[in-house]
């Protein structure tokens, strides 16, 4: 054979070989892909990661489209701090190759994921840029309301020094721990501990149900967690590739309804869809657990709480009819034939676009639930909703919700909060918040774990201080006295912060707002036909009480005061369409004679109390009494008459005080009839009267 030629076929033989080698080679990486996405699709997300990753180091071209799938698979798995260095090397690598669909949820979680890593700087700015180009309308309300949110983070983020949370050391472990509740003298909770097999969406176990038992009542939170851990409720609980979690008792804790999952092997099941189940305990033993028929959809159904009297069950699900995620919604107990029904979604006041789950209504009736749509720290923040004054109406109540703030919310997700101490002092939740150990640079997984929290911390007590009153009206002239309702009242908290009430028909008044003790507050009260009493000070300097000496968590503390409002007695008028009349002061005079008797000099005295307030306030002021007589007597007689009287009247005031640069006195004799062409006693003595005129 020629050399040539053998050293050709030889060439051929190496070059078919390499595209042997290298269609392998693709058609391996495809393989991976499209089992990765399989697993992505199945929602086995902890293989699809693993997988991803794998095609990433052979396919850096493809970095925009697979670190978005890794990030979105740590996201739907509930590990949305993880996905955020993945959301990121996407922007870097280009989003041009992504769908349009893609972007816009690449563009708002990248913003969810800043929030639950604390960068709160950066998450405002990336909301505020999905609510001006995000195509979705309902996270753009979700987003609007983060930055909302965001305007107050600090105080929400400030720890409430009256709370301490301290980890659950006795229960927790490396898994997670979560979704306390009191039964008997126990503490259930989830875990996926036991690892029986392997859940793949998140990698770890399947959740079982276990109790946590110590030495001491469990109602007891300020003690350490220091007990006994055992898987809980038999064998008809906790088979293997299931989850069982979530559980809640009835009142007489013979009833437990918990969540339950399917494994996902068989055929019209899904490792996504979660179901609410129910077993009653009969001499000891746990009946097989039931479906709840009349509950349970087509859709994730979990989270469920027993009302305190046993006949309403609250729980989560993300049905046809939800707002947007996991909306509250409660089913009714039938007494008849024992079963739960007639299932009702909570209003817009508690559920919105984002997620709304694990409600609990403790002793008082307070609602407690855990929301990522109300806006919070991170992920879920534990909201409690009360009812409160009605600001506007002090006499009626309203509903409002109030994130509970740290220590007991965090960055990560917190949820599942169950009081167990008397008088709701103290108790459980979970939280999946930072190790405390960390670095704030550095972006770790962490777990669900299990806290016990308490509401008074040794001998420190809460006070709240509010100012509360009433408002009279007091005629100076006429010598009368009256509440007010409708007064407008001012309250300034300094910082452009005004309250504003109004006081009821009792001339009642109620700030519902706390006052800091050592300040000094300005207020201002204002009502029609009165002068008003602008900038007047209310101290709380040295009226702080002594904490320690408090027997309860919180007090509240009433400061009382009164406000006087002066009548003002040159506010008249005739009514629309009617001549404004000068106000007048019934001084009578004797017959033909201009000294004061004693019910005139008290008339006057009275009218001078008045004039010192007004001429205090309006200093420029400058005043005319007049006297008139009837038309009886000669004009020229009846106006020297009445000149005498007018001075006899201002000689009087200016003896009590009144500067006579204030006031002039001016008779007008019969010129100025109140009732002209008067025939009887009675209309006479209605034109011979005193009356008071500002002509400045």
């Amino acid at each position: 054979m020629n050399l040539k030629n053998q050293s050709q076929k030889s060439n051929s033989i190496k070059l078919f070989a390499a595209l042997i080698l290298l269609f392998a080679f693709f058609t391996a990486c495809s393989s991976v892909y499209q089992k990765a996405d399989s697993e992505f699709n199945r929602a086995a997300y902890n293989k699809a990661i693993t997988l991803y990753q794998s095609y990433l180091a052979k396919n850096p071209a493809k970095a925009a489209e697979v670190n978005y799938k890794i990030a979105e698979a740590y996201r739907r798995s509930n590990r949305l701090q993880m996905a955020l260095p993945y959301y990121k090397k996407v922007k870097e690598a280009g989003t041009d190759k992504l769908t349009a669909g893609d972007r816009d949820t690449l563009r708002y979680y990248t913003a969810e994921a800043l929030k639950v890593n604390k960068k709160y700087t950066e998450a405002k700015a990336q909301f505020e840029d999905y609510a001006k180009f995000g195509i979705n309308q309902k996270l753009k309300t979700l987003a609007q309301s983060e930055i909302d949110n965001l305007e107050s983070i600090n105080e929400i983020a400030e720890a409430n020094k009256y709370v301490t949370v301290v980890p659950c050391d006795g229960i927790n472990t490396e898994s997670s721990d979560f979704a306390p509740t009191k039964w008997m003298n126990k503490l259930i909770f989830s875990s996926d501990r036991r690892k029986e097999d392997v859940y793949e969406g998140t990698g770890q176990g399947f959740y079982d149900l276990y109790s946590f038992e110590t030495e001491n009542d469990i109602s007891d939170t300020t003690n350490a967690c220091i007990g006994t851990v055992k898987l809980w409720g038999g064998e008809v609980f906790n088979k293997a590739g299931t989850h069982d979690a979530s559980a809640t008792f009835s009142p007489d804790g013979n009833t437990v309804i918990f969540a339950r999952s399917g494994n996902g092997d068989k055929k019209g099941e899904s490792d996504k869809e979660v179901s609410l189940y129910t077993s009653s305990l009969n001499n000891g033993v746990w009946s097989e657990p039931k479906a709840l028929t009349y509950v349970n959809s087509s859709y994730w159904d979990g989270t469920p709480h027993i009302s305190k009297d046993g006949q309403t069950l609250y729980f989560s699900s993300n049905r046809a009819s939800s707002k947007g995620g996991l909306d509250i919604y409660t089913a009714s107990f039938n007494d008849r034939d024992k079963t739960w029904s007639n299932v009702q979604r909570l209003g817009d006041d508690i559920n919105t676009e984002g997620n709304e789950m694990f409600p609990y209504i403790d002793e008082k009736g307070r609602f407690f639930f855990a929301s990522d749509g109300h806006g919070g720290l991170g992920g879920l923040d534990i909201f409690v909703q009360e009812e409160m004054k009605n600001p506007e109406d002090t006499a009626t109540m309203i509903k409002k919700n109030r994130n509970v703030g740290a220590p007991i919310n965090s960055a990560g997700d917190d949820f599942g909060l169950t009081f167990t101490e008397k008088e709701d002092k103290g108790g459980y939740f979970t939280s999946k918040r930072d190790n405390p150990n960390g670095m704030d640079s550095t972006i770790t997984e962490t777990n669900d774990d299990i806290y016990r929290f308490h509401l008074d911390s040794l001998d420190i007590r809460e006070v709240r201080y509010v100012l509360r009153g009433t408002v009279e009206g007091v005629d100076k002239v006429e010598n009368t006295r009256e509440f007010l309702s409708g007064v407008e009242m001012d309250l300034n908290l300094g910082n452009n912060n005004i309250v504003k009430v109004s006081t009821d028909d009792k001339g009642k008044f109620l700030f519902d707002t706390s006052l800091v003790i050592g300040k000094v507050y300005d207020i201002d009260v204002n009502a029609a036909g009165y002068l008003p009493k602008n900038d007047n000070a209310f101290s709380t300097v040295g009226r702080g009480l002594d904490k320690s000496k408090l027997t309860q968590m919180f007090t509240l503390v009433y400061f009382d005061t009164a406000f006087v409002l002066t009548k003002d007695f040159f506010e008249t008028g005739g009514g629309e369409g009617k001549d404004m009349l000068p106000p007048e002061i019934e001084i009578l005079y004797e017959l033909d004679k201009s000294r004061l008797t004693q019910e005139a000099k008290d008339k006057l005295d009275n009218f001078v109390a008045f004039l010192k307030e007004y001429l205090a306030m309006y200093p420029d002021a400058k005043l005319t009494m007049g006297s008139h007589t009837d038309s009886r007597g000669s004009n020229g007689y009846n106006q020297r008459l009445s000149q005498r009287r007018a001075n006899s009247a201002v000689n009087y005031i200016i003896e009590k005080g009144i500067s006579k640069t204030k006031i002039k006195a001016v008779g007008y004799g019969e010129n100025r009839l109140k009732i002209p062409n008067a025939k009887t006693e009675e209309e006479h003595q209605l034109n011979r009267r005193t009356t008071v005129e500002v002509v400045k």
